[in-house]
């Protein structure tokens, strides 16, 4: 009976230790991802783009996190297993949605650029055509000037 208790024992002090030792894994790996989230927000921002909601999903991320040590300090490794695992979505999720803006923010700077070097052509292609319009208008004017006669009254 007291080998049944001890063996017993063992394989739950084992098991604990396993569940301990998944969370805690899965904790590190979420706050890993919220820290890969946390770049790729800060990349989309320098790029130009609004991560303003970006931010409080990270917000909302982080603090799960601290909810999910919190359960695995305090031993419900479940709870700090199913935590650090929501954590770890938001923050894949966060991280994708970054990258989307990132990439829209550097298509529309190119784009405003593009928008710019079009506008100066343009402004130049019209000053030339506008100089050559003149140009013949001026002569016209001088030749009908030189034929006409001039009126002598007096």
């Amino acid at each position: 009976m007291g080998l049944v208790v001890a063996l017993g024992s063992c394989t739950v002090q084992r098991g604990l230790a396993v569940e301990y030792q998944d969370a805690s894994v899965q904790i590190l790996v979420a706050d890993q991802s919220l820290r890969v989230a946390f770049n790729s927000s800060l990349d989309a921002e320098q790029s130009g783009a609004n991560v303003s909601a970006l931010l409080v999903r990270l917000s909302d991320a982080g603090s799960i996190l601290r909810r999910a040590e919190a359960a695995l300090t305090a031993g419900n490794y479940s709870d700090a297993l199913n935590l650090a695992d929501t954590c770890k979505s938001l923050a894949d999720g966060v991280r994708t949605d970054a990258s989307v803006l990132k990439s829209d923010a550097v298509a529309a700077a190119g784009n405003w650029w593009m928008t710019v070097a079009f506008s100066v052509a343009g402004s130049v292609v019209f000053v030339v055509v506008l100089f050559f319009v003149w140009g013949r208008f001026k002569q016209r004017y001088l030749k009908r000037l030189l034929r006409s006669r001039p009126e002598v009254t007096g």
